[in-house]
């Protein structure tokens, strides 16, 4: 009954607030919108509207983050775009997969920066749960691979958070203008309470401000009506971040800007006792397992001509430090404690200009990365047992990388644009404390290794009307061994014992990928279609050996295989059945792999670990184009099941996080809404997993929230 009542409440509330003005101005509200959408700047490094574009591309505004999807995260904020699942190893991490992949093999930049770094994982990382989402105003994701323009690690895709600014200069006020915000969040099945003030402003057309703080305490998180509440899954964050706009003559401009994360003991619940079985999982032997995690960014930038976020000619100075605390107490109650340090220095330059009828984009990006390491283990009395030279990845390490790129985009006639684009990269890692004493395969000498990469890509798109676009792309990518790859030594996948593999060389990718789009401000649909050849790619290999219980493994260059499969999404106004403040939307992702095994006991080629199986989610939405106050919408986000005949050798291992019997297929239905109250003030409220069902996405340590209602409110002064 609540399936049927809930569609015809919206289509019933639809029907009355889509009268009066009639059914033109709704129309033509609907294509000046089309008009309106943003550009994206990270699939070429310059602003293009979607449709143009020779990738598949998605834009998010912040609105849309904070009052549409009331996502609890950044990684959270993408889990209903196509082509992306976001795993969760706890409540405090999340890893988007893009295309199938995740960790290393995607990329993150902030205004231009990488937050990659050098120790990052392979698999599931939770850095990207590092940026504060209510520090950013816009967030891009480009599916696919943008090794030419973004370098290493630019595999499957590649994300980009826009910071909050004061805005463009050219839109300053005369005179000294401010103005606050304060936004409130509460979410009931994360017993979250999210608090958010923002500053703004300008003096005349002197200078111009923002800078904000955010405090995020999580509660205990409450899964479907099976398991219910989750002990051990709360945890705090305290955020922090400013802009500094100065316009100098001309069009020129020097932006000072920084942003500080601060999350305290975010914990990995599915290694503890407090773990709790979902249909055959088992539960970890640890006490306790704390992660806390800082990162600190600040950043010197030049801007001239262009617009704000895309200047003709841009210049950046930044520094950036990561610390990563692990604290665990094991079934013995002796606390290990890991630490490690990532300081990066950034220097970024990019220019654009019109040349033999087209436009050149050239640039060049430095990174260097020091990385200091530290281990210790306490007695269960909390005095000192043992320390070891080096944590988790290899202490006193460095990691340089070197690169100069250019595109060059030019018409084709009157229908067709071209494109071509060109990398080299040079990549340094130089690790002097690397061996573990007493520990089996060493002992492991110093790492002094180095790579020099050139990529390319060719990409064109037809233009045959207005509203329809077809593409291709054919793009080569890489991902260069980091200092996880050459010297990590750490638990993994949580059964699994990793030592260093110093040898590994970089991963290579050919990626060819087509498609088209149509989109004429009522209607709108997008196909893209992609097959990635990979060689050499970096797997973990078990060496043979049972060390602790665990089983050992190390990294080899001995896997090639191949990635494919599409994305298709399309929404369309229902004017044709009288519903002219209706839409209708729906999207679908699948994306397939075979590699080479590594472990004996799988057969010559498997899935990759973690491929997440065919998803996709549909709603429908109520527009209030002509007054912009109401919005309302029911969706019911969809996910294929996996059985337990497709699981590799490691993720039949890994029975904290998936279940041995095989992953159930869901169906989820949700409703949402946000109202503008005045001018000045905003709220919305959602209702996810309406009927409190027990589901999980593929390698996560937990299941998704039950039943969770979402309250978020601004008010503006």
């Amino acid at each position: 009954m609540q399936k049927i009542f809930l569609p015809v409440f919206f289509l019933v509330l639809g029907s009355v607030w889509g009268q009066g003005p009639g059914k033109d101005p709704v129309k033509e509200s609907a294509k000046n919108q089309k008009k309106q959408r943003p550009l994206i700047i990270t699939a070429t490094r310059s602003g293009k509207k979607a449709i143009d574009l020779p990738q598949a591309s998605s834009s998010l505004d912040r609105d849309t983050i904070l009052f549409g999807l009331q996502a609890r995260s950044l990684p959270e904020a993408l889990r209903e775009l196509p082509g992306i699942s976001v795993q969760k190893t706890g409540p405090a991490q999340g890893s988007p997969k893009i295309r199938g992949q995740n960790g290393f093999r995607t990329l993150f930049l902030i205004d231009g920066i990488r937050l990659n770094n050098s120790i990052w994982r392979s698999g599931n990382v939770e850095y990207w749960n590092t940026v504060d989402m209510y520090s950013l105003r816009r967030l891009e994701i480009v599916r696919g691979p943008s090794s030419v323009l973004w370098g290493s690690d630019g595999v499957f895709g590649t994300g980009q958070g826009f910071s909050i600014g004061p805005g463009d200069p050219s839109s300053w006020k005369e005179g000294f203008q401010t103005q606050q915000h304060l936004l409130f969040r509460h979410a009931s099945a994360e017993e979250s309470f999210v608090e958010r003030f923002e500053t703004r402003g300008n003096q005349g057309t002197g200078f111009g401000w923002h800078a904000g703080i955010t405090y995020k305490d999580y509660g205990t998180w409450t899964a479907g009506q099976g398991v219910g509440s989750l002990p051990y899954t709360g945890y705090q964050e305290a955020d922090g971040d400013f802009k500094l706009v100065l316009p100098l003559e001309g069009k020129d401009r020097l932006i000072l800007a920084g942003q500080h994360v601060d999350q305290k003991k975010g914990p990995r619940t599915h290694s503890t006792v407090f773990a709790k079985s979902w249909r055959g999982t088992t539960a970890g032997s640890d006490f306790s397992r704390d992660i806390d995690q800082k990162r600190d960014l600040v950043y010197l930038g030049w801007r001239r001509g262009g617009v704000y976020d895309d200047a003709d000619t841009s210049l950046t100075l930044s520094y950036q430090r990561f610390e990563e605390e692990e604290n665990r107490v094991r079934s013995n109650s002796r606390r290990r404690i890991q630490n490690a340090t990532v300081d990066q220095l950034g220097f970024l330059g990019r220019h654009r200009m019109e040349v033999a009828g087209g436009t050149l984009t050239l640039g060049f990006e430095a990174y260097h990365e020091g990385v200091d390491s530290s281990f210790r283990e306490l007695n269960p009395d909390q005095s000192l047992r043992s320390t070891r030279p080096r944590g988790a990845v290899a202490d006193e390490a460095v990691y340089d990388q070197v690169a100069f790129f250019g595109l060059f985009e030019r018409p084709l006639g009157e229908e067709v644009t071209g494109s071509l684009g060109l990398r080299y990269q040079y990549v340094e890692a130089d690790a002097d404390v690397v061996d573990i004493p007493g520990v089996s395969g060493g002992p492991f000498a110093p790492v002094h290794r180095s790579w020099n990469q050139v990529v390319g890509q060719a990409s064109v798109v037809w233009k045959p009307e207005e509203r329809f676009r077809v593409f291709g792309n054919l793009a080569q990518s890489f991902r260069a061994p980091n200092l996880s790859d050459l010297t990590r030594f750490d638990v993994a996948l949580s059964g699994d014992q990793e030592i260093p593999s110093t040898d590994v060389d970089p991963e290579k990718f050919l990626t060819l990928e087509g498609g088209f789009r149509f989109d004429d401000g009522l209607r709108r649909f997008s196909f893209t279609a992609f097959h990635t050849w990979a060689k050499d790619l970096i797997q973990r290999k078990p060496t043979g050996n049972i060390v602790g219980g665990l089983t050992e493994v190390t990294k080899t260059n001995a896997s090639d295989g191949y990635f494919v499969g599409f994305e298709a999404e399309g929404a369309s106004n229902l004017d044709f059945m009288g519903l002219d403040s209706f839409e209708f939307y729906s999207y679908v992702d699948f994306v397939s792999s075979l590699v080479d095994a590594t472990d004996p006991s799988d057969p010559r080629r498997v899935r990759p670990k973690g491929l997440p199986p065919i998803k996709g989610q549909f709603g429908l939405r109520f527009l209030d184009l002509v007054h912009q106050r109401l919005s309302a919408e029911i969706f019911f986000p969809w996910s294929a099941g996996l059985s337990a005949s497709e699981y590799n050798a490691a993720e039949k291992r890994n029975t904290q996080r998936i279940p041995p019997d095989g992953l159930p297929a869901y169906l989820l239905m949700g409703i949402r809404g946000s109202y503008k109250i005045s001018e000045k003030v905003r709220a919305s409220l959602s209702i996810e997993n309406i009927e409190n069902r027990d589901y999980r996405i593929l390698d996560s340590g937990l299941n998704e929230a039950g039943t969770n209602v979402i309250f978020t409110i601004e008010a503006r002064f």
